[in-house]
């Protein structure tokens, strides 16, 4: 039974030993060395170019003060160093019962090659070698990723308004590479729109962008609708590339509709010769230049009194956005009106918005009076002459 009870601690003892961390069975000290060497991750993968540490435990069970000294054995090209307090050290004294801990620091050569395993032995080593101890690390290194992609956002990418003035949107253009490149962003918008790049808080419009890696830029982009445009919803797609990396976001402008028009004569001119004896016409034009179909349209005027002022048509029903109408203004003066210049105010009105223009109108001497006038010339010339032949007789 003793034979027995010796067996299983013999076999309980070796399995402690076996399953202690940073040990192995060649690891075990042999007689009474019961200084244990141990690192909570003795084998590590790294991207190349990254620090490379090891915190290492010097466990001392013995009774006895224990000066150890430190070795490291490395692959080819390889630096190390074992550090504390920063400090570079050699020797570690270790108070009994406790534990020391020191950092090992490696350093990679230049040409270091990635995707495989480093092994690297520490020992640890009593003046009188009456202590040996050893530890196996493991670092395996591997490339490092290179991050790529563009990124293009913005916070209010829907706008409304009216087609009268530019639409601001504010974007943000974000590196996701870790290298420096140039972007180039450029913008799809429906033909007769106008699209401003720029950065933000500048003037100077540019359409590529340095960016470095990691970084990003604040970009305004200014949206201009051609004039008369109708209202309705509206896209417009703003890409950034670079290399084989792209971004984009759609931005939607809704324009409200806002009627107008305008109110003008054919050929421009609004002045015009009349006579109180014959009705005079002027060619005039009606225009929708809002953004929102017109509807009733109606024309007036204010004229002299004693005018005679008709418009043919007097109404429009409908006028779409961009449309025009053309519209004859008929006129004829009083028969009382004197030669001169008089105004006539031209109004045409519907859905809210109006335009109005004075035409000046001169009027003239009736051609009726003009052959009075010479027939009055006549009769005053034959009575003269028929005075002067009876007097010339006497």
């Amino acid at each position: 039974m003793k034979r027995l009870a010796l067996l299983l601690i013999g076999i309980s003892a070796l399995v402690l030993f076996l399953i202690t961390p940073g040990l192995t069975a060649a690891d075990t000290p042999s007689g009474t060395q019961t200084v244990f060497l141990a690192t909570t991750f003795p084998s590590i993968v790294l991207t190349k170019g990254d620090s490379i540490s090891f915190s290492i435990d010097l466990d001392n069970k013995t009774d006895t003060w224990q000066a150890l000294n430190l070795q490291a054995e490395t692959p080819e090209g390889w630096q190390a160093a074992f550090k504390s307090g920063g400090y570079t050290v050699n020797q570690v004294m270790v108070e009994p019962g406790k534990t020391q801990s020191v950092d090992l620091n490696l350093t990679a050569p230049d040409n270091v090659a990635t995707n495989q395993a480093y092994t690297f032995t520490v020992k640890a080593t009593s003046a009188d070698n009456s202590i040996s101890q050893v530890l196996h690390l493991s670092v395996t290194l591997k490339d490092k990723e290179t991050k790529s992609g563009l990124k293009l956002d913005t916070q209010y990418p829907d706008l409304q308004g009216s087609g009268d003035n530019a639409f601001s949107f504010t974007l943000n253009l974000s590196n996701q590479s870790d290298q420096d490149r140039i972007v180039n962003v450029d913008a799809t918008a429906p033909e007769g729109w106008q699209v401003s790049i720029k950065p933000s808080y500048e003037s100077k419009e540019v359409r590529s962008f340095s960016l470095k890696g990691n970084g990003s830029q604040s970009i305004e982009l200014d949206v201009t609708p051609p004039r008369q445009v109708q209202a309705g919803e509206y896209q417009v797609v703003v890409n950034a590339s670079s290399g084989n990396d792209h971004a984009q976001v759609p931005l939607t402008i809704g324009i409200q509709g806002k009627p107008n028009l305008s109110l003008t004569t054919a050929n421009g001119n609004l002045n015009t010769q009349a006579s109180s004896d014959a009705e005079t016409k002027v060619s005039l034009v009606v225009n929708n230049i809002g953004s929102a179909p017109l509807q009733n349209i109606s024309l007036s005027a204010q004229q002299p009194s004693g005018w005679d002022v008709t418009f043919t048509p007097q109404t429009i029903d409908q006028l779409a956005v961009g449309q025009t109408a053309n519209v004859t203004l008929s006129f004829k003066p009083s028969t009382r009106a004197l030669a001169g210049d008089y105004l006539v105010t031209l109004t045409a009105s519907g859905g809210g918005v109006s335009d109005s223009k004075d035409l000046r109108v001169t009027v003239e001497t009736p051609t009726t009076w003009g052959w009075a006038a010479v027939g009055a010339i006549v009769v005053i010339v034959v009575g003269l002459g028929v005075v002067f032949v009876r007097f010339s007789r006497r």
